[in-house]
């Protein structure tokens, strides 16, 4: 029987105090396990923990957990210390700007709440996530040699980081970024002129069993590579005096 997020959420708060004890300082979960985006039997369930001190015997001794958590579907967690959140606000912010979008404190104080994220070190970010992406649809796009169930998981293996990545973009713009699914991409083509008809369908390959036949994934796949060099030249410029025509400008 499969559990519920709830019982995996109780259960993994109570594994961690028996792990860290007074050590512990905060769990809290985040991404689309604590959004309304979460497809159960699809979805990972994500934690970030917070301890006072990360003990590598300590996480070594979680090693037994780690068949169970892919069962139930619990992505490896992240362990850090409280005062690093703040320090590695510069390196990763995207993804406490994405934490901060969709979290639910189970334990402790709360480590995301008054963050102070730059939108220059957003911007950055995106830039680099976008053009390393681009990179390897690009190269998979060659390497999957036409072959309709490849080109499939290339595209589906792309899309869970384009939610951060849209939101990062949102908030570079000075829009409300802490959206998801639909009114995420809505708001994604009137900031960025986002090509909401391919990302509709993008998505919908990511929960179809069966992926449509090879002429419209090989179209689909050419749209979503001009659309990811668009993107790129707007995080290049920060959307400064970019035209919002859809374009193929090389990135």
């Amino acid at each position: 029987m499969a559990k519920s997020p709830e019982e995996i959420c109780t259960a993994f708060v109570e594994e961690m105090k028996a792990s860290w004890g007074t050590d512990l300082h905060a769990v809290v979960l985040y991404g689309s396990a604590a959004r309304a985006d979460f497809v159960p039997g699809r979805s990972g369930i994500d934690f970030l923990v917070l301890v006072r001190e990360v003990d590598p015997r300590r996480l070594i001794a979680l090693q037994d957990r780690v068949r169970r958590w892919r069962r139930d579907r619990v992505s490896l967690p992240l362990f850090m210390r409280p005062e690093m959140v703040s320090s590695a606000l510069d390196s990763y912010p995207l993804e406490f700007l994405t934490m901060q979008a969709g979290y639910r404190l189970l334990y402790g104080e709360d480590p995301l709440r008054d963050l102070a994220i730059r939108r220059e070190d957003v911007r950055r970010q995106c830039e680099r996530d976008l053009r390393g992406k681009l990179l390897h649809l690009r190269a998979g796009a060659i390497d999957c040699g036409g072959k309709r169930e490849r080109m499939a998981e290339l595209i589906r293996a792309t899309l869970p980081a384009m939610t951060a990545i849209l939101q990062g973009l949102l908030f570079v713009a000075g829009k409300p970024h802490a959206l998801v699914g639909t009114e995420l991409q809505d708001a994604a083509r009137d900031a960025l002129d986002l090509d909401t008809g391919l990302f509709h369908e993008l998505y919908r390959l990511r929960i179809e069993k069966h992926p449509p036949g090879r002429d419209k994934l090989e179209g689909m796949l050419i749209r979503y590579l001009r659309e990811l060099e668009r993107l790129v030249v707007w995080a290049d410029a920060g959307g400064a005096g970019q035209s919002t025509t859809r374009k193929t400008e090389d990135a």
